[in-house]
């Protein structure tokens, strides 16, 4: 009987044991979640406020207008009358050629034209007068005078084509004695370091600008000088004429030719009044001059650049967007646009392009978006890089919830809430929470636009975890183990 007792004195310890460890060890496990939730399952309340969607991009500042100002005839240049930085109007004459061949072109034709104003006027008249007479003679002189013109120009367009070709040929030379040097150390494997290399490329690119020069005298400046030199024979040779038939009485067919002379004359008039307009480089707007490359003395043809004028007004940024992203743009949109370098710039900005088209390199998808900005700081400067914010949407006085508050759930949104509901529920009941559908609207990468599902000031769990227990999962008091 003892024995008996003993055992099952022996069977309650032993179950008491049990259950105290059981017990000691259920509320080590409790005391850690609890600890865990109360860290996790920091609550924020849902507030209202406004919201804006920007849509981000970068890119380089550029000009509205950027051109390479070239002579529309050749010649020595004369004058430079702009420097890099100058502010010019439109028509402003920035830099001439040598016009005194143009100026005693115009004073010819001009006294062609009166010449043949007199004979026409002769001919309608149907009688000759001494007046008429000394009138054709002066005309005819006037029109051997315009010839010689004509034959010294192209004389000296001829000596001018001598000189290009002689250039060229002299920069073909180098760049053969350049080429040959090269050779030498062409399988040095430091090549491209050696003066040899440099020399080569110098002189190659000294024979490419003196074959333009010379090939574009050859192309404009001779033909144009062989055709005044023809219009001035025709010229020549009507003067002639006219001043012979004189004397004749005039016809219908010697009115018609007369007529045809006036016009002929007004012609080459305006032709060479044009000659000594091109003469001057204006500015075709107005802008700002980036470079001049020519010095009174320089020899201009019509395929040098001399100059670069730029228009600022307005500047612009080009950014490339994906399909995404495009898709929320308009035109008009206000943009900020900003400036790292300049430390705190800054200015507003508007969507005014957006491409219809896509371009696609190396697979990957992108569209172009213009942004363009009025903006007279010196300091900003074409090919800077601009970072841009194009606020594609703006909602006001809406509920906003951290975007961390989110979860997904399938193709919904989620939120999770204690199941108290009480901001100030203790640690244990914070850990059994219970999730909320809600209808999400804009976001701005920190926020979301709460549509439907929550109200303002409702607590919601600020970083959510998706596998913190909720009510319908708590199980029994060992479920831990």
């Amino acid at each position: 009987m003892q024995a008996r007792r003993a055992g099952l004195g022996g069977r309650w310890l032993l179950v008491g044991v049990l259950l105290v460890g059981a017990a000691v060890l259920t509320g080590l496990a409790l005391s850690g979640t609890t600890r865990v939730a109360a860290e996790e399952l920091a609550t924020v309340a849902v507030t209202r406020g406004n919201l804006i969607a920007t849509v981000l991009g970068s890119g380089n500042v550029a000009a509205e207008q950027t051109l390479n100002l070239v002579f529309q005839t050749s010649g020595t240049v004369t004058d430079v009358l702009v420097k890099e930085g100058d502010l010019v109007q439109t028509g402003q004459v920035l830099a001439r050629v040598d016009s005194r061949n143009a100026q005693l072109q115009v004073i010819s034709a001009g006294s062609a034209l009166a010449s043949a104003q007199a004979r026409l006027a002769q001919a309608q008249n149907g009688n000759a007068r001494n007046e008429d007479i000394l009138a054709a003679q002066a005309a005819l002189t006037s029109a051997r005078a315009a010839y010689d013109g004509a034959l010294a120009a192209a004389e000296t367009t001829d000596s001018q084509l001598r000189a290009a070709e002689a250039a060229m040929h002299k920069a073909q030379a180098a760049r053969q004695q350049a080429q040959a040097a090269y050779d030498k150390v062409a399988s040095a494997p430091n090549i491209a370091m050696l003066p040899q290399s440099l020399q080569l490329q110098q002189a190659t690119i000294d024979e490419q600008q003196a074959t333009a020069n010379y090939r574009s005298l050859l192309q404009t400046a001779a033909k144009d000088a062989q055709a005044r030199v023809d219009s001035a024979a025709a010229q020549l040779a009507q003067a002639q004429a006219n001043l012979a038939k004189l004397t004749t009485p005039a016809t219908a067919s010697d009115l018609t030719i007369q007529q045809a002379a006036v016009s002929q004359a007004e012609a080459a008039l305006k032709q060479a009044e044009l000659a000594l307009d091109n003469t001057a480089l204006t500015a075709p707007f107005a802008g700002i001059v980036t470079q001049v490359n020519m010095v009174p003395g320089s020899l201009a043809t019509t395929a040098t650049p001399l100059l670069k004028l730029i228009n600022r007004q307005p500047l612009h940024v080009d950014l490339k967007l994906t399909e995404n992203d495009v898709a929320k743009v308009q035109l008009g949109q206000p943009v900020t646009v900003t400036i790292q370098s300049l430390g705190g710039w800054a200015t507003n900005g508007q969507v005014t392009f957006v491409a219809p088209a896509a371009e696609n390199v190396n697979g990957v998808v992108t569209y172009i978006v213009r942004v363009s900005f009025a903006d007279s700081d010196p300091r900003v400067r074409v090919g800077m890089t601009a970072d841009l914010s194009i606020e594609v949407a703006h909602r006001e006085n809406v509920l906003l919830v951290p975007n961390t508050a989110l979860l997904p759930k399938g193709t919904q949104r989620v939120v999770q809430v204690p199941a108290n509901g009480a901001a100030t529920a203790t640690a244990a009941a914070k850990q059994i929470t219970r999730e909320i559908e809600v209808v999400t609207g804009l976001s701005d990468g920190t926020n979301t636009e709460i549509l439907s599902g929550l109200s303002e000031g409702q607590e919601i769990i600020a970083l959510p975890d998706s596998g913190v227990r909720s009510k319908a999962g708590t199980g029994s008091i060992f479920g831990g183990f």
